[in-house]
């Protein structure tokens, strides 16, 4: 088998993936990945995932919100298969319930609250019983999408700074995931 050469920039932006993974319990935006090597294009970050997923070091997931999957072992990450059980609100005017779901202990963002919120009719791309894992990040960034409520639940993806930062929108927090209930 032939042993395929990095840049050092695809190390880089390679390892960046796997340590910010690692970390948070999900993959990096291009824009993340952009400003933690030091490239100012995220089409040259583009041009870089392309690569590594052409090479087999990453792959990219059938999610919308953060695709990217390290193949292999991810020397940065801690094995840790536990569970933890995460409180479960449901979607009409975001009401807590008794019920909670078993969500992997590695995936959850270190230093940021997570929780769930079950849908209980379709919103925009995802169907009812969906179970959206959200975090309360210290900031967001454009393309983050989010769960807002103003008179209701709604999900907006973050176009420009300052976007939802509005009177009457509330910002419930960020989608890292969803499991689909089949």
């Amino acid at each position: 088998m032939k042993q395929i050469k990095l840049t050092k920039k695809q190390e880089l932006v390679l390892n960046y993936i796997k340590e910010y993974t690692a970390e948070h319990g999900f993959p990096p935006a291009v824009r993340e990945i952009a400003k933690g090597v030091g490239l100012n294009s995220p089409s040259s970050v583009h041009s870089h995932i392309k690569r590594l997923e052409r090479d087999g070091f990453i792959k990219k997931t059938n999610s919308k919100f953060r695709t990217l999957e390290v193949v292999g072992i991810n020397e940065f990450k801690v094995n840790n298969t536990e569970a933890v059980k995460l409180k479960l609100f449901t979607k009409n005017n975001y009401v807590s319930t008794d019920k909670t779901f078993d969500f992997p202990a590695s995936r959850i963002p270190k230093n940021e609250e997570i929780f769930s919120v079950l849908l209980d009719d379709n919103l925009k791309e995802f169907k009812k019983n969906d179970i959206l894992i959200i975090t309360k990040p210290k900031n967001l960034i454009i393309g983050d999408s989010i769960l807002v409520f103003t008179d209701r639940l709604d999900i907006i993806t973050v176009t420009e700074k300052n976007q939802v930062f509005k009177d009457n929108v509330k910002i419930i927090g960020k989608i890292i995931e969803l499991s689909r209930n089949i």
